[in-house]
């Protein structure tokens, strides 16, 4: 197996075609991982980084790709820190599910030539920062196999919680698997909203149509959320612009998935989301508060989970973020991980003073108000 890193936007462009491919090949093949976002997301968030993805060729042939790119980040306020992150993370729209893309057949023999890779062959970096791992890939048991022969250190960070849904095949099962109450309420909801004037449950199809839905979107999410985050959405050039192309790009591809709540010829509610797979995955969305007295996100997401069934979804996925409104919807979990690989130095003692002090504090609180702090990586933590 051959592995080559890739550090200019040329090579990367060249990619495309492979990484197509192996997108097709990869089991639980993410979204986040599809070339249009990576490529896009480079395209908006790439400057001031350096491309570092590694690529795993056997027999000639692609057999997997570890996007990763190379920052320098300043730490502690006086230093700076040369991270290793994944393509994708560190800027202002969050994803899930990244890692690496990969032929089954060579799974375990990819991640651990990306392993052996990173820590032999891939200079300049004092800190792999890896985020939202499912907790049974590959490169997590690699890493844990690592933890006891490298210098330095391997640290698991606390674990992401995302809920979802296996979906029955018609809507009525599903409304029979919710409780009574939950039944009724989502039932009088939606007739409440049917009875306004011209209202109606509608799908953007057409590439001409994205753009002003786009608006209207981020419109709807800064009203249903201003004044009650810091942190809102639609609201940098890099998000905007990203998330502009991504649905053009998605639409193309019969990806996207645009819905929206119209009642007197305006759009009160919008869902923006994906389908990967038999996957539908919800990402984003937003209502007027005007109209709460009608639940429009609620009875929106009503509509949207009735069409992922309609076109025959398997699975719901409400993606990152354990909120109560989700789990109205849906009550199963499943899990990522991050892991953070610290080289021998001063960084490393750094962040270890920092954990430690971390740690301190924690132990002084009362345990209800206690956080989730990092734990040392071993072969068997990865599944605690």
């Amino acid at each position: 197996m051959q592995i080559e890193l890739i550090t200019t936007t040329p090579a990367f462009d060249a990619l495309e075609s492979e990484w197509r491919a192996i997108e097709g090949l990869t089991p639980r093949n993410s979204l986040f991982l599809c070339w249009d976002w990576q490529r896009l997301w480079w395209a908006h968030y790439g400057e001031g980084r350096h491309l570092r993805i590694l690529v795993a060729r056997f027999g000639g042939q692609v057999v997997g790709i570890f996007p990763l790119y190379l920052e320098t980040h300043r730490a502690f306020k006086i230093l700076r820190v040369r991270k290793l992150r994944p393509i994708g993370s560190g800027g202002d729209t969050a994803p899930d599910d990244l890692g690496m893309l990969f032929d089954p057949v060579h799974e375990q023999a990819v991640a651990r030539a990306f392993v052996e890779h990173v820590l032999n062959n891939v200079p300049g970096w004092q800190l792999l920062d890896l985020v939202d791992l499912p907790a049974d890939s590959a490169l997590v048991a690699c890493w844990a196999q690592k933890s006891a022969q490298i210098s330095g250190s391997i640290e698991r960070t606390p674990v992401n919680r995302i809920i979802y849904g296996d979906l029955p095949p018609d809507w009525e099962s599903y409304r029979k698997g919710l409780s009574r109450n939950r039944r009724e309420v989502l039932g009088r909801k939606r007739r409440k909203f049917e009875a306004q004037p011209d209202a109606r449950f509608f799908q953007i199809h057409q590439d001409a149509q994205v753009d002003r839905a786009f608006e209207r979107l981020a419109e709807l999410h800064r009203l249903r959320w201003q004044g009650r985050t810091e942190e809102l959405s639609f609201a940098s050039p890099q998000y905007l612009g990203f998330h502009r192309a991504l649905m053009h790009a998605l639409l193309a591809q019969g990806r996207l998935r645009l819905y929206g709540l119209e009642m007197n010829g305006q759009t009160i509610a919008m869902f923006y989301g994906f389908r990967n797979g038999a996957t539908l995955y919800y990402f984003q969305a937003g209502f007027d508060p005007k109209h709460l007295a009608l639940s429009p996100g609620e009875v929106l997401m009503g509509y949207v989970i009735e069409a992922a069934i309609v076109e025959r979804c398997t699975r719901f996925d409400m993606l990152k973020g354990d909120y109560g409104h989700k789990r109205h919807f849906f009550q199963q979990t499943r899990e990522t991980l991050g892991l953070r690989v610290h080289r021998p130095g001063l960084i490393h003692w750094l962040y270890r003073v920092k954990a430690k002090l971390a740690g301190n504090r924690a132990s002084a609180e009362p345990a209800e108000d206690m956080g989730v702090a990092d734990t040392k990586l071993t072969a068997n933590s990865v599944t605690e």
